[in-house]
């Protein structure tokens, strides 16, 4: 038997932000029934627990997908601590376990963020001149992992064509978002946060600070015209596309022979964890 583990952030503050593992999961289970016999939801913040989750499981052969943009202290440190992960490939109590990396540095990321932007730029109507597409991340300067799978989407959609340009802004870290937008000379500016739950900064901090009223915005110039137009779109992570991807980066972790087909995309490498487990 086989089993999938989609482990989540959760919050006790937003109800919200656990949704998208649930909605994730349910896809999988439906559009790829064949692949698991168990889809399971865990979180650091919520029930149910990832730190107990494993002793729920059946299936010997389980794969553990963090729903985590970035490579960093959950994916790196937390997550292998609550399971007991040894590495990569742990086996304990006639379990295999296998470990992915988080989502954001595989390939087919970049395939997602496109799919919303072209979602969210379906029946609009953009102003003459160049369009500029901004990925917009959390970042942290305590560790440069989290701005770094920024830059890589960005690099990788930049490679693709479509776009006159491709930029990049943060909450936390330089460059900020507000700078980058009241920068660009691009008539057209889409924002798109590569986030993995809509939540307060989604609804609310980074619209204030952009001075957005919805998915377009208008924004005025020093004489009072139309300086750029800003399209706001939701969060990556809430993209129908991303149970696609969860179920690719767990793909990729089968062991040649195993008889898994499919495009398993290549991740970036990893660099090792800390386990921590005590």
């Amino acid at each position: 038997m086989k089993a999938l583990v989609i482990v989540g952030h959760g919050s006790h503050l937003n109800g919200d932000s656990s949704l998208p593992v649930y909605e994730h999961a349910r896809r999988i289970r439906e559009e790829f029934p064949e692949e698991y016999d168990e889809v399971v939801e865990c979180f650091w913040k919520e029930e149910p627990s990832m730190r107990h989750v494993l002793n729920t499981i059946e299936s010997e052969e389980v794969y553990v997908v963090p729903a985590f943009i970035s490579e960093g202290y959950f994916t790196q440190q937390v997550i292998p601590r609550e399971l007991g992960l040894d590495g990569e490939v742990t086996h304990r109590g006639g379990k295999t376990i296998r470990y992915a990396g988080p989502l954001g540095t595989f390939d087919l990321m970049a395939d997602v963020i496109l799919e919303r932007t072209a979602d969210l730029m379906r029946d609009k109507s953009p102003e003459p001149g160049e369009t500029e597409l901004v990925l917009l991340g959390h970042g942290t300067d305590m560790n440069k992992n989290s701005s770094g799978v920024i830059y890589l989407n960005a690099e990788r959609i930049r490679e693709r064509g479509g776009y006159d340009e491709i930029g990049v802004g943060f909450l936390d870290q330089e460059p900020e978002i507000k700078g980058v937008v009241e920068a660009s000379d691009a008539a057209n500016l889409i924002v798109l946060p590569v986030f993995i739950a809509d939540g307060w900064h989604t609804r609310e901090t980074i619209p204030e600070d952009l001075g957005l009223t919805g998915e377009v915005t208008r924004l005025p110039g020093d004489a009072g015209e139309t300086e750029k137009t800003v399209f706001y779109g939701a969060p990556v992570g809430t993209h129908p596309s991303m149970a696609g991807l969860i179920a690719a980066r767990a793909r990729a972790l089968a062991p040649e022979g195993s008889g898994s087909s499919g495009d398993s995309g290549n991740s970036q490498e990893r660099e090792p964890f800390a386990s921590g487990v005590s």
